[in-house]
């Protein structure tokens, strides 16, 4: 439930621009309805195939025929219920500046300032005294009354405000296409916990529908094959006098492709049909609306709607941020590379400080709901690998430990993809990968690689 406190912030001049989208849809859906209905009546055949190609056109029709009541009723609960909203708010805020004795508070609360009579001395100062504190009792009846007003005005706009919430809930899910009617799924044999937001009935770490196909950890190779046919060493490096090397860079992830379990296959290889269009744009309406509660992503969603194909950035540091198990899993690999280079530099006899590059093969993660539902829904599973130094310093005669410090940073891949088995629960809609791959098969959105970088992280030990 919102709080005056939360609504204050409330502002709709963010939502500009998705009401002039919502107004777009619209109008086209509105279009495509019309399209769909004169085809019908201008097929004058009456053979099987042809009835039967009338039939399922007729049914796309009526499915989606209440489609722009649906966005209309999306664009007033979003934008113009916002606005009332900001106009009780204003209203509220411009009584108190209004009134010098009222006092709105940040959470909402009224409170009234009353006035006070100060006290006199003296027998001849009696009526008038007594007349003062007549008015100051008047002045009070009338500060109190119009706390009460305000009190009521801050009351009625908070409950306008869930309202309005509320019926934003309600029509974003009335204007999210349900999935087509089938047959029930096999139920699974073995059912286990789902950490894959978009998997259902496998392997969230050998199967992502966000990554490209996982190698388990304990199997991943010591190098890279490179285009030239050479392999990458990863790994120590050899030590570098002094304290700084460069970092030795990854090898760039690569996407193995699509198989028949992941990914949609070639971009744009049949037309676009009349509900690929009701999807897409549904879907880009659920984006923007989830901006601000799952930010990296929406973006992602809304990369794959505008249909560029092109590399998107990941914000890796969010990521370490927001997933302690990436954070740790990549200061293990830190942590393997820091003994590794004490235990060469004591085995080298080395007098003064010496500095090893270091890198690590890609290795698959994946977010879990429980870390973070932002990066749960971003990518669900991940690649990712280490680079950095290490410097490590000799005994001195104040301090008898060997000591060391290191920079590194954290790469990141993934491939933003769908698979047609797998679906999403989303608050109150369900979105299917077979509905969303379906957009990239017609053309009109395309999958992408996810590509990123940390800053660069320090740290020092004995």
């Amino acid at each position: 439930m919102a709080t005056w406190a939360e609504i204050r912030a409330w502002s709709p001049d963010g939502l500009a621009e998705t009401t002039d989208s919502l107004l777009t849809m619209s109008s086209r859906l509105l279009s495509l309805h019309g399209d769909a209905e004169l085809a019908l009546t201008q097929v004058a055949s009456q053979s099987q195939g042809v009835n039967a190609i009338r039939a399922e056109l007729r049914s796309s029709v009526a499915e989606h025929g209440e489609a722009p009541e649906r966005v209309g009723s999306l664009h007033a609960a979003s934008y113009e219920g916002l606005l009332a909203v900001r106009r009780k708010v204003l209203e509220c805020q411009d009584y108190a500046d209004s009134n010098p004795h009222l006092s709105l508070a940040a959470d909402g609360t009224v409170t009234a300032i009353l006035p006070t009579s100060s006290n006199t001395k003296g027998a001849a100062a009696t009526a008038a005294t007594s007349a003062s504190a007549a008015g100051a009792n008047a002045d009070a009846k009338l500060i109190q009354s119009q706390a009460d007003e305000l009190a009521a005005m801050v009351a009625a706009t908070v409950t306008l405000a869930n309202q309005v919430d509320a019926d934003y809930a309600h029509a974003l899910k009335s204007a999210t296409p349900n999935p087509q009617p089938g047959p029930s799924p096999t139920p699974d044999p073995n059912p286990n916990p789902r950490t894959n937001p978009s998997h259902r009935g496998g392997d969230s770490a050998t199967r992502s529908s966000r990554s490209g196909r996982v190698v388990p950890r304990d199997s991943v190779p010591s190098g890279q094959g490179n285009s030239d046919g050479s392999t990458s060493k990863t790994g120590l490096g050899d030590p570098v006098p002094g304290e700084h090397a460069d970092m030795p860079g990854v090898d760039p992830w690569q996407y193995p492709g699509d198989t028949p379990e992941e990914g949609s296959g070639p971009h744009g290889q049949r037309e676009p049909t009349l509900r690929d269009h009701l999807v897409h744009e549904a879907a880009t309406v659920a984006a923007r609306a989830l901006e601000d509660t799952w930010p990296d992503a929406a973006a992602n969603l809304n990369h794959y709607l505008d249909n560029t194909g092109t590399p998107q950035y990941i914000n890796v540091d969010g990521m370490l941020n927001d997933l302690s198990s990436l954070d740790e899993s990549s200061q293990i690999e830190v942590s393997r590379a820091v003994n590794a280079a004490v235990d060469d530099y004591k085995a080298s006899g080395a007098t003064g400080p010496m500095t090893y590059p270091f890198n690590t093969d890609w290795t698959s993660g994946y977010a879990q709901k429980s870390e973070s539902e932002n990066w749960f829904y971003e990518t669900g599973g991940y690649h990712y690998c280490t680079e950095g130094t290490v410097t490590v310093y000799p005994p001195t005669d104040s301090n008898s430990d060997y000591t060391y410090s290191y920079d590194y940073r954290v790469h990141v891949a993934d491939r933003y993809n769908w698979d047609y088995n797998k679906e999403t629960p989303i608050g109150p809609a369900t979105i299917t990968d077979a509905e969303m791959q379906k957009l990239h098969q017609a053309g009109i959105a395309q999958e992408y690689d996810l590509v990123g970088k940390s800053s660069v992280q320090h740290g020092t030990g004995p």
